[in-house]
């Protein structure tokens, strides 16, 4: 598994209030915990379904690498609550959203 983004980093592209940081570093440090139990090598292409905002999208996609990628599905509207990670440099070309049916 890539170490290429700690969880702070990774925590810091959530669209959660600034104020609520300490509260998404804890979820995205049990995330990053539980990925190394996935065993997803790096340059892996995964499959999330129900993706929500995206904040374990944002632990798989740092796991994949810069050769990986992260399909992420969810019922929602592609608009509604789509991850800041979508919109980041690091991850873009790595995630692609897509609307369930």
């Amino acid at each position: 598994m890539s170490t290429q983004l700690d969880a702070a980093s990774i925590a810091r592209v959530s669209l959660h209030d600034a104020k609520y940081f300490n509260i998404q570093h804890s979820q995205t440090i049990h995330r990053l915990a539980l990925l190394q139990h996935w065993n997803i090598p790096a340059g892996s292409r995964v499959l999330e379904l129900g993706c929500g905002q995206g904040d374990c999208t944002t632990v798989i996609a740092s796991a994949v690498g810069e050769e990986g990628a992260v399909v992420a599905v969810d019922p929602a509207e592609l608009d509604y609550g789509r991850s800041f990670a979508l919109h980041t440099l690091w991850a873009k070309h790595r995630i692609t959203s897509l609307k369930g049916r």
